[in-house]
């Protein structure tokens, strides 16, 4: 089993007792204040990183997305917290202790400083706009209105409409039929007695008299005349009643069209007051998205400011870090996984070199108890036993 080697920081105690003792107060305090800023940038970053995770994975199954990003938040926020403090620290001690010695002091300070910038910004970015995001993407983009009601009135007054406009279109209908009627009766009764006129004169005619054949033509006429004026008449009423017919579809039309207009009305407004909800509350969530934003950016910037601060009161008291490497023993977790690994290689190495008829080497047989001399051949039986 390797050997394993566990780091212990110390501190040297305090060369500049004046420094120490004005500041020493408030250094536990801005040590405190660092990590709870730490801690709100961190859960901050985790709530970003969900929110992705969940967009991008949401054509996965629940469970695989909920572990994926769970997995992406503890390694993201592990990253930049815990790794952005200790480069920092270490960024900050290089400089105020002036350890820049030579070249390759300044090689790596200058690629832990810009790992250091990098995590410091994706920090910012993470926390910052992550709690933005998370209060605007809980404001509903669109509302889907329950227009079935509205619908459902809609067909109900537009069949009434339509039963009303029937209805009256049978009495103008009856209406119609009953003048046309009387219309056809009146004319049918004075050409009727124009008729019974002429044939009367008619029948004076063939009986001799000459003078009632001009009467018998004069009512002949007037009945011809009769007739085509019945025939203008019934005409005339069906004009008429094709006006009426038109005039009856064109207001049926516009009542159908008034409530097909109202029920579009009555939608269009409960969708604007819908939209009036959205964006009130969307103004509502960035108002409140900004003003954490800024807080959380300010937790950001004071976490790296307080550990920045107490590299420096140790600087100006005189206080090193000072690592000592101590051996650790292993976990019982991890004595327990070597063994079980080595049980599986030692199981499969022996079948796989049967398999091949690889011989092992002999290996010392190891006794049990005391270890005694084994007699030779020749003192087996006690021939070489002093005597007496």
């Amino acid at each position: 089993m390797k050997k394993q080697v566990k780091l212990t920081a110390t501190e040297t105690s305090a060369t500049n007792r004046d420094f120490y003792n004005l500041f020493r107060p408030i250094a536990p305090s801005l040590d405190i204040i660092g990590k709870v800023a730490q801690v709100i940038s961190a859960i901050t970053e985790a709530i970003t990183i969900w929110h992705i995770t969940q967009t991008e994975m949401a054509g996965y199954s629940k469970g695989v997305a909920i572990f994926v990003s769970l997995l992406a938040m503890l390694l993201v926020v592990s990253i930049l917290e815990l790794g952005g403090r200790k480069f920092l620290q270490v960024v900050t001690r290089a400089l105020v202790w002036k350890r820049l010695k030579n070249t390759w002091y300044i090689l790596l300070f200058a690629i832990v400083s810009l790992i250091t910038i990098g995590m410091g910004v994706l920090s910012f970015r993470l926390s910052t706009n992550g709690i933005q995001h998370a209060f605007i993407s809980n404001v509903p983009v669109t509302i889907d209105i329950d227009d079935s009601k509205i619908k459902t009135d809609y067909r109900t007054d537009r069949a009434t409409v339509a039963a009303e406009f029937d209805q009256e279109w049978e009495m103008i209908k009856e209406n119609h039929q009953d003048v046309v009627a009387s219309a056809a009766e009146n004319y049918d009764a004075q050409i009727a007695a124009l008729t019974l006129k002429e044939s009367s004169f008619e029948q004076k005619y063939r009986s001799g008299a000459k003078w009632a054949k001009g009467h018998a033509d004069k009512y002949r006429k007037q009945g011809s005349q009769l007739l085509s004026k019945k025939t203008n008449a019934i005409a005339a009423l069906k004009s008429d009643q094709t006006k009426k017919l038109e005039d009856w579809r064109k207001r049926k039309n516009n009542a159908i069209a008034s409530e097909k207009s109202d029920m579009k009305s009555t939608i269009a407004m409960a969708t604007a007051k819908q939209d009036k909800v959205i964006s009130s509350k969307l103004t509502t969530a960035t108002f409140w998205g900004a003003l954490f934003s800024w807080l959380v950016g300010f937790s950001v910037v004071l976490a790296f400011i307080c550990i920045v601060t107490v590299e420096v009161y140790r600087r100006g008291s005189g206080i090193q870090v000072e690592y000592e490497e101590e051996d650790q023993d292993p976990s019982i977790l991890e004595m327990f996984w070597n063994g079980m690994t080595m049980r599986f290689d030692n199981f499969f190495r022996v079948r796989a070199e049967r398999f091949a008829n690889i011989s092992r080497p002999d290996s010392t047989q190891r006794s049990i108890g005391f270890n005694y001399p084994r007699p030779t051949m020749g003192n087996e039986f006690g021939d070489d036993l002093p005597e007496g």
